[in-house]
C-alpha cells in the first residue's frame, strides 16, 4: 500500500473501530498537547468518576 501511495510508512487496519482508535490516539498524543490541551480517558459511566477526573 505504501508503494502504491508513494509513501514510506503505512498503517493498515481491519475495522472502523481500529481506525478511530488510531486517529484519536494520534491526535491525543501528538496534536492536543502542542495546543496546551490535556486529555484523560476514563472508563464507565460512573458520574462520581467523571466528576473526579475534571480539573
Amino acid at each position: 500500500m505504501a508503494v502504491l501511495e508513494g509513501e514510506i510508512n503505512v498503517i493498515s487496519t481491519l475495522s472502523g473501530w481500529t481506525v478511530q482508535f488510531v486517529a484519536i490516539s494520534t491526535i491525543r498524543s501528538a496534536t492536543l498537547p502542542k495546543l496546551g490541551i490535556n486529555v484523560k480517558f476514563i472508563q464507565g459511566d460512573d458520574s462520581e468518576e467523571q466528576k473526579n477526573s475534571l480539573n
